[in-house]
């Protein structure tokens, strides 16, 4: 009998410190929840507010479309809802555009999106009636741009046919930009004995020949050849077709040609 007047008197030591010890979980518990219910209605209250909304929307990597054209064709509006925009369709829908190669679309911070475009270059201008279209590097001519006047950030090709334009666009394409940008005009001249045979001009006022599968790598001399052909006071036509040799205007044939050194 005393052992168990001994275990009630414990029991109820005890019992004030497992109802504190209820309490406490009790309290961790509300305490909890009434967090998540002000979290929720937190959550509620910012996608309901405008501060979900889209408030700016930047591009990035574009220097031939402006911004408002790439905004324009992204669809995205500044009272779009930021957390809903189905950013795999952006991207898609700007890549349509013939000009852009590639897109990435990304939220920055809490309300601006960012548009990071890659373009295809425009590696020439071609005349087409009363306007000049440009030329991409993949080839493509866009007849939705029309020109009144050709840019003079690429040269103007004259007398090419569709076929040999994607030829022409690997090679320019290809070059240095400060070689590219050295050349004015591309004229389209076959002969019996080449039919991809190209005769260029060069804002220097030099007159070259050249043959369009070569055109990128016999260029990469041109700065090099165009130094000596000026410090000889040299006027006249470059041959970059085979091998490297100048031929003088007054000149009836090739027979009186110089030969050019550093010439590939």
């Amino acid at each position: 009998m005393a052992d168990d007047r001994e275990k009630v008197v414990s029991l109820e030591e005890r019992m004030p410190q497992l109802k504190q010890t209820r309490k406490r979980r009790a309290n961790r518990r509300f305490y909890m929840v009434m967090i998540m219910i002000i979290l929720l209605i937190l959550i509620i209250v910012y996608i309901q507010s405008p501060l979900s909304h889209v408030k700016s929307i930047e591009t990035t990597g574009n220097s031939t479309l402006d911004t408002e054209k790439v905004v324009e064709l992204s669809s995205v509006q500044t009272d779009d809802s930021f957390w809903q925009l189905k950013l795999n369709e952006i991207k898609e829908q700007v890549e349509q555009h013939p000009e852009i190669e590639q897109v990435e679309i990304s939220r920055e911070w809490y309300n601006t999106v960012l548009i990071s475009v890659s373009e295809f270059e425009r590696i020439a201008y071609q005349q087409s009636g009363d306007y000049f279209y440009p030329i991409l590097q993949n080839g493509e001519r866009l007849e939705r741009v029309e020109l009144n006047l050709p840019r003079e950030d690429a040269p103007l090709l004259h007398n090419f046919e569709d076929e040999f334009l994607q030829d022409v666009a690997e090679q320019m394409a290809s070059m240095p930009e400060a070689i590219s940008r050295l050349i004015s005009e591309i004229y389209y001249e076959p002969n019996d004995q080449d039919q991809r045979r190209i005769r260029l001009f060069t804002i220097d006022g030099q007159e070259i020949i050249a043959t369009i599968d070569q055109l990128a790598d016999k260029m990469e001399s041109y700065p090099s050849i165009a130094a000596q052909i000026e410090e000889e006071s040299m006027e006249g036509v470059l041959h970059l077709d085979v091998g490297a040799y100048f031929v003088p205007y007054e000149s009836s044939n090739d027979e009186e040609r110089v030969e050019i050194e550093n010439g590939s």
